[in-house]
């Protein structure tokens, strides 16, 4: 089952909770299920009888009004007629309550399921006819029965029809007809159940004689009972009925109704009572036997007939369940030992099996099995069917291009009733195999969460959020929730089928929640017996009140760590927390085996027979593939404007830690097979281009723009030689230049200035820093302190192959949710599952962190929370790392005069003067040859590029940020080779 978790508007949630002093879970539910203005969010959590419209508005209610007070006025009986289920049965209990209270003489009549059917029957209109009855008034039936309404006016009988159902072809030729599905229906709410049309019928009633809200009112308990486990929208005016009635269930007067919930224990009766305990024992009646007996308890006076019918009702429940279980049981061995289960439909059918429980049989199996089932029942050559459907599979728009095979047929896109000759039935599933051959109606059930939770944060205060909320039903479902990584205390399976599941479930904070869960076809042995800490289960359940506390109601779960794989996952993360420092690589060599780069080495294969020199303008991750290659192929040299755009380069190839890679500048002139560096180093000599296979001018066209003299001396450097150009960059150049570029999916939040916060909503999550070494003291102070980051790591440089390796591939597997990460990692923030929060804490020495940071394969949001302190702490660390030609010179001059002679000394004397030990000792190097001070030439190439293209990440507007990482075009430049 697919689970898809909602998305939050946060900024409208919290406005609504503020405006309407709400808790926030509350508002965002609110919001999520489109009461988004305070005014219908109000109205929502605050249904009141104004919003009832009249119930004259609705077509031919003055007209049945008309009817039923001239039966009174002459003393006509009056027949109710209505149905079986609990719909129909509250709904003439309303009616005949009202009526007979307020002077109508009325008799009811509901059917019998087997023996006379559903709908109006022309023989039962004759037999009350017979005894006098002159107005028949139906509930919750009577819409298609044309044969019947037009008998009884012939007879000479007024026919009032009130239902809810939908209408094919006209109405019936009744005196009145009153159905909110009316195809010339104008009243702006239609989804009342049948018992909700009587409610607008009685108050029709009171109004025109007068009667206070009370008479009325006094019947919501019924309507509310009838609206719920009929299964309408529980919105609109629907809400007010339940709402209101709910109220009056629980101090109801009447007896039958108290001692049937006495008999299920339930205290405080709520609309899942109703629908999953109460209607069901009420209908049971109706399936098996009679409903008569539901009628008489819901409306008896007497004690003792209420405890006898309560005791029937539950009898008739439990032989309900035997029956449906023996049938299901024997369904399910016939699709099992025949070919039936490869079917599209399964088609499944019993000598005499009980029709009334024929719906739930195909129910289960549809459950069991996700297809489409139709279940039937034979007797004497002629089989009656009940079908239900899976989500997504109109079953009544399929099997009507069959209605050939059909002796009848009707319902709706989830269920079908039909009869159809036995001799026909091996017809339709040959049929149906040929016509479908390639097709499979089984459709992945998708599983709408609303918001994530923790089981320690599953308290009373979110069952308070929740009651703002109820009832809930069709329409207002109850809200779903995902609740991650619960630790599992007990767990057991139960049921005919072992499909059901108990559980007690820990939280980190020792928070125990029980939970139960029906049909969701769990095997126990999926669930290892390991170590506690890494084993968790992901439940999605409601939430919901059982006297005590919050218990869980669970509509799923999946086995966190269930197998090997899964364990060694959780145990690198685990470890990781832990003691990331002392992790082994022989722990680990699962994480070696990886497709990523060899995919991406087929994308940039046809580079490497061009004529050189070209320019390569492309995307992020196709320029390092294309280096990385590159460098399998023989010594290469990459040289970049600056120091800035070359460690770039070299820390975000490093997360695939290619081999022999040196970043070299005036402080590191040791290099090794291939070498990541400056102009400056070319240029003086100090790396050889005769050493190289390969040479790539990376971002030349910055150079340029920073020191056309150092540019040409680049230039006249290479001359002779075969190079080729990378950039991010688009622009235009004389010699060729192919374009390579894979889109990138982004949002860009401007929270610059804005408190630096690792509270979030998100389930993904990372934090960046440009400074890598700010990396580790983050992660390490979090992790330490904050019990939910314990699912914590970090990605830098600094970690050892392996680690690298293993926290990528996890990324990709979706099991990482939260990193702390260094800026330039080749696009792995981005590379979180869709819709992270990458969250830049640190001020960027380049734009190209930003593009690193969002150039992986899913939608993350990057946020900027850097500010004007971040960049001036930056400016300032330049300064010292590359100081100036005075400050240099002065510290070389006053060296020489104190006769400096030992490392210790140097290092207190370069403090002293507050400049970096190294910049100073190659410096003095540097002149002592007769060199250049190779850190003073790079200082103005630093310097330059940071002013000149840096301070724009923090003055520039977030538009244009979000310019020049998504389109990244340089209008202005025109490289001449």
């Amino acid at each position: 089952m697919k689970w898809e978790l909602k998305k939050i508007d946060k900024e409208s949630s919290e406005k609504l909770a503020e405006e309407l002093d709400i808790p926030l879970l509350t508002a965002q539910l609110l919001v999520s299920r489109g009461y988004v203005t305070p005014e219908s969010a109000y109205r929502f959590i605050n249904p009141s009888k104004n919003d009832l419209r009249s119930p004259f508005l609705l077509k031919d209610m003055d007209r049945a009004v008309k009817y039923l007070l001239l039966a009174r006025n002459k003393k006509y009986p009056i027949l109710v007629y209505g149905d079986y289920d609990v719909d129909g049965i509250t709904g003439v209990a309303t009616l005949v309550t009202f009526l007979s209270k307020h002077g109508w003489k009325v008799k009811y009549f509901i059917p019998n399921r087997l023996d006379v059917g559903y709908g109006i029957q022309p023989e039962i209109v004759d037999e009350y006819f017979k005894k006098g009855y002159r107005l028949l008034l139906s509930v919750d039936c009577g819409i298609t029965s044309f044969d019947a309404v037009k008998h009884a006016r012939e007879l000479g009988m007024y026919v009032v029809i009130t239902d809810h159902h939908t209408i094919k072809s006209g109405i019936p030729n009744a005196h009145a007809v009153v159905d909110p599905k009316r195809e010339d229906e104008t009243y702006p709410f239609k989804d009342f159940a049948g018992v909700g049309v009587a409610y607008k019928l009685i108050s029709a009633l009171a109004l025109e004689l007068g009667l206070p809200d009370d008479e009325v009112n006094e019947l919501l308990d019924i309507v509310a009972l009838g609206t719920i486990a009929d299964m309408v929208d529980l919105v609109d005016e629907n809400r007010y009925i339940v709402k209101e009635g709910l109220k009056k269930l629980n101090q109801t007067q009447r007896v039958g109704l108290v001692q049937l919930m006495k008999k299920l224990n339930i205290k405080n009766i709520t609309s899942q009572d109703i629908g999953y305990r109460l209607a069901p024992k009420l209908n049971a009646a109706g399936r098996l036997y009679s409903a008569e007996d539901a009628y008489k308890l819901i409306t008896t006076n007497n004690l003792s007939s209420a405890e006898q019918l309560a005791e029937i009702l539950m009898g008739y429940n439990f032989t309900r369940q035997e029956i449906e279980n023996k049938i299901f049981n024997e369904a399910v061995y016939k699709i099992e030992k025949s070919k039936i289960k490869d079917l599209p439909i399964l088609i499944v059918s019993g000598e005499k099996w009980h029709a009334g429980v024929l719906g739930i049989v195909a129910t289960k199996l549809v459950q069991k099995y996700n297809k489409p089932s139709l279940v039937i029942s034979l007797e004497d050559g002629m089989g009656r069917g009940s079908g239900r459907s899976v989500d997504g599979v109109n079953i009544f728009d399929v099997l009507s291009s069959f209605s050939r095979y059909f002796e009848e047929i009707g319902g709706h896109p989830m269920a079908v009733g039909f009869s159809i000759r036995e001799e026909k039935i091996d017809e339709l599933i040959d049929v149906i195999s040929k016509e479908f051959v390639d097709s499979h109606f089984e459709v992945d059930s998708k599983i709408e969460i609303d918001t994530v939770l923790d089981i320690d944060e599953v308290n009373d205060e979110v069952i308070n959020s929740l009651s703002y909320l109820e009832p809930f039903g069709h329409g207002n479902p109850e809200p779903v929730f995902l609740i991650k990584n619960s630790l599992v205390d007990r767990i057991r399976f139960f049921g005919n089928v072992v499909s059901n599941v108990r559980m007690v479930l820990k939280g980190k904070n020792k928070n125990v929640i029980e939970g139960i869960g029906f049909g969701l076809r769990k095997n126990y042995y999926d669930i290892p017996a390991i170590h506690a800490v890494l084993t968790s289960l992901d439940i999605v359940a409601n939430i919901r009140q059982n006297g005590v506390g919050p218990f869980l109601n669970i509509l799923d779960f999946k086995i966190s760590s269930s197998y090997e794989e899964d364990y060694k996952d959780k145990y690198f993360i685990y470890s990781f927390a832990s003691n990331w420092k002392n992790q082994k690589k022989d722990d680990f060599d699962h994480f070696f085996e990886d497709d990523e780069l060899n995919q991406r080495y087929e994308k940039v294969e046809k580079y490497f027979s061009k004529e050189k020199p070209f320019v390569l303008q492309t995307d992020l991750l196709t320029r390092n593939v294309f280096l990385l290659k590159l460098m399998q192929k023989g010594k290469t040299l990459v040289v970049n404007p600056t120091n800035i755009e070359a460690l770039h380069v070299y820390e975000s190839l490093s997360r695939h830690s290619p081999k022999d890679v040196s970043f070299v500048n005036s402080l590191n002139r040791d290099y090794l097979k291939h070498v990541i560096t400056n102009p400056i180093l070319v240029i003086e000599d100090i790396v050889k281009l005769d050493d190289f296979d390969f040479v790539v001018l990376n971002e030349t066209q910055i150079l340029a723009s920073l020191s056309y003299e150092i540019y040409e001396r680049l230039m006249r450097k290479v001359r002779g030689k075969d190079f080729i150009i990378t950039s991010l960059y688009k622009f235009e150049s004389n010699i060729p230049v192919y374009f390579d570029e894979k889109r990138i999916n982004f949002g860009l939040e401007d929270r610059r200035n804005s408190k630096k916060t690792v509270e979030h909503d998100v389930e993904s999550i990372a934090f960046l820093f440009s400074n890598y070494l700010y990396v580790t003291r983050f992660y390490e102070k979090l992790v330490s302190r904050r019990y939910e980051f314990k699912d914590l790591v970090f990605y830098s440089p600094i970690l050892k192959p392996f680690q690298k390796k293993a926290i990528s591939t996890l990324i990709k597997k979706g099991r990482i949710k939260k990193i702390v990460s260094s800026t330039n990692s080749d696009g792995l923030p981005s590379m979180l599952e869709n819709g992270a929060e990458v969250r830049l804490f640190d001020f960027p020495l380049s734009i190209k962190e930003l593009i690193d940071a969002v150039s992986g394969d899913s939608y993350v949001i990057l946020q900027l929370f850097y500010n004007q302190d971040d960049a001036k702490k930056r400016k300032e660390h330049l300064l010292k790392i590359f100081p100036d030609k005075r400050v240099v010179e002065n510290a070389i001059s006053k060296f020489y005069d104190l006769k400096i002679d030992n490392n210790e000394k140097f290092i207190d004397f370069s403090k002293s003067l507050d400049i970096s030990p190294k910049v100073l000792k190659h410096a003095i190097l540097d002149q002592k040859n007769g060199r250049k001070i190779l850190r003073l030439l790079e200082r103005e190439l630093e310097l330059s590029y940071f002013e000149k293209y840096t301070m724009l990440l923090l003055s520039s507007s977030i538009k244009d940020i979000y310019k020049m990482i998504e389109e990244r075009d340089m209008y202005d430049i025109y490289l001449e080779v």
